[in-house]
């Protein structure tokens, strides 16, 4: 295998092998597609570099090759295995930007100020020698101990061309000026609906879940979301800049109107202060409605999860084949343009767009697509990232219906969020997973449906664990907080969540 770069590539390209250079990924990962720099430069300024893995020099357009990675247009992530776009030749080695190798690679370059605004940018096919791969517990532990210095043995290897303390300063100068990106993004306008995402633990031998926990979502993932964020508007604005007719972009229509609207009257009806008339507005009620404590916090999970409801998905298409260029606009992102060029070892889309790039700058080859043939191929790309999503939601499924099949049942407090006539609607807050409770199967002496305005409310009246006792009445409605018990199911791999009697002590842990 030892492949080697031809030296003809070290002549068209800039060679920043000298550079520090790292990767920040998910600890388990192995396709790596993007790095990062950052220089400080003498006037008080940073040099940025985000260096993404160039897939298109080993997919030349129409080879064999091409034709099965356009066919499968995205890897699939499931719980225990990845499913790869590319042959794992290339995806784990030759395109994966791991440390210490000489790797090819397709830069954005810009010139920030330390508040992240753009003084110059810089496109262009490179050479990098990553010195090192963080994960995000890395990052985020040089982040929490800006003044501290992390001890060799709780980081990864570093090249001996950089230092540790080299890396730490790159990280913190990234974070500072990320998070003067984020600020101005949603000062901007922009909008984020985070929905709790489980990650699972598996066992070494079995594979089976072994426990699971609400994946955090920290300060370093938010430093490589905003450069991966910048560099695919930069990339987006370039290519539709030179190829107006057959840009590759990624647009994101606004929520469906009849679903908005009945969420705008289910908010008005619980007296809830929401603003829904742009994604801003929505994301700012969101952020400021709520305060920190568990009740607030819980209120905010069910309300995301019910805007998310009527959020449309986010589309590639071809510039040419769409006349009206306000429907170009990215929603929750509220940009006018945006492509994806920041994964193409897992996307095909990213693949076609370097291919753009590459032409634009005059480093490669208009790819041979008129923008019809460019549009199916990114219909194409739209139906399989649904299908892949939705295989991964059934896969995080289906290992949690096994997990609480092996170590359940288990118990969570939930937020009910929605109320029917015999059943009730509830986000299990420990796990992210929303159940239906029906009544029927409750050890109720009686229940009995109501509206109290137009609030719509359950009345459970239990029966009493012991003669002597008087009958508990439960009062449920939308955003009660409950205990509930998830339990496996007779059939295979279904589980039901039951209410907890209220007044019965203690969690099962």
């Amino acid at each position: 295998l030892p492949w080697t770069i031809p030296p003809e590539e070290f002549s068209k390209r800039r060679d920043l092998r000298k550079d520090c250079i790292f990767t920040i990924d998910p600890s388990t990962a192995r396709d790596l597609d993007d790095a990062l720099s950052c220089k400080p430069l003498a006037d008080g300024n940073f040099e940025v570099g985000v260096h993404i893995a160039d897939v298109s020099y080993f997919v030349p357009e129409g080879s064999p090759l091409d034709k099965v990675a356009a066919e499968r247009a995205t890897s699939v992530y499931l719980v225990q295995k990845v499913i790869p776009m590319l042959p794992r030749l290339l995806c784990e080695e030759l395109c994966s930007l791991h440390p210490m190798t000489d790797k090819l690679t397709f830069s954005v370059i810009w010139t920030l100020t330390p508040e992240g605004k753009i003084l110059g940018e810089w496109f262009g096919r490179t050479i990098i020698r990553s010195c090192t791969k963080l994960s995000y517990e890395h990052a985020q532990s040089m982040i929490e101990s800006p003044n501290e210095k992390i001890p060799e043995k709780e980081l990864p290897p570093i090249s001996p061309e950089h230092t540790s303390e080299e890396v730490h300063r790159a990280v913190l100068n990234l974070h500072g000026i990320a998070k003067e990106l984020r600020k101005q993004r949603f000062v901007d306008g922009a909008l984020r609906l985070d929905q709790l995402k489980l990650a699972f633990t598996l066992d070494h031998e079995t594979g089976l879940p072994q426990g699971c926990h609400i994946y955090e979502y920290r300060d370093s993932n938010k430093l490589v979301e905003e450069f991966m964020l910048l560099a695919n508007m930069a990339v987006a604005h370039k290519t539709h800049r030179t190829f107006p007719e057959r840009a590759l972009l990624r647009r994101h229509p606004p929520p469906q109107t009849k679903m908005l609207n009945d969420l705008v009257e289910f908010c008005e009806q619980l007296g809830l202060p929401m603003d829904f008339s742009s994604a801003g507005a929505l994301n700012k009620s969101l952020t400021t409605t709520f305060g920190d404590d568990k009740y607030s916090l819980a209120r905010k999970e069910v309300l995301t999860n019910m805007c998310s409801r009527p959020m449309q998905m986010a589309l590639y298409f071809c510039s040419g084949m769409l006349r009206d260029q306000t429907q170009f606009r990215h929603y929750a992102l509220n940009v006018p343009l945006y492509t994806h060029f920041t994964s193409p070892i897992r996307r095909f889309a990213d693949v076609l767009v370097h291919r753009l790039l590459a032409a634009a700058l005059g480093c490669g080859e208009l790819p041979d697509l008129e923008p019809e043939a460019l549009q199916k191929q990114a219909d194409h790309c739209n139906d399989r990232r649904m299908a892949s999503k939705r295989v991964q939601e059934l896969s995080t499924g289906l290992f949690f219906a096994v997990l609480v099949k092996e170590s359940g049942p288990l118990e969570s407090e939930a937020m009910v969020l929605g109320v029917l006539n015999q059943a009730f609607d509830v986000l299990v807050l420990r796990y992210g997973v929303q159940k239906r409770i029906y009544c029927n199967a409750l050890p109720l002496r009686s229940y009995h449906f109501q509206k109290v305005g137009k609030k719509p409310e359950l009345k459970l009246v239990w029966e009493p664990e012991d003669t002597d006792l008087e009958p508990v009445q439960q009062v449920v409605t939308i955003f009660s907080l409950v205990e509930v018990v998830l339990q496996a199911e007779t059939t295979a791999l279904k589980y039901s969540a039951v209410l907890k009697r209220p007044g019965t002590e203690g969690l099962l842990g």
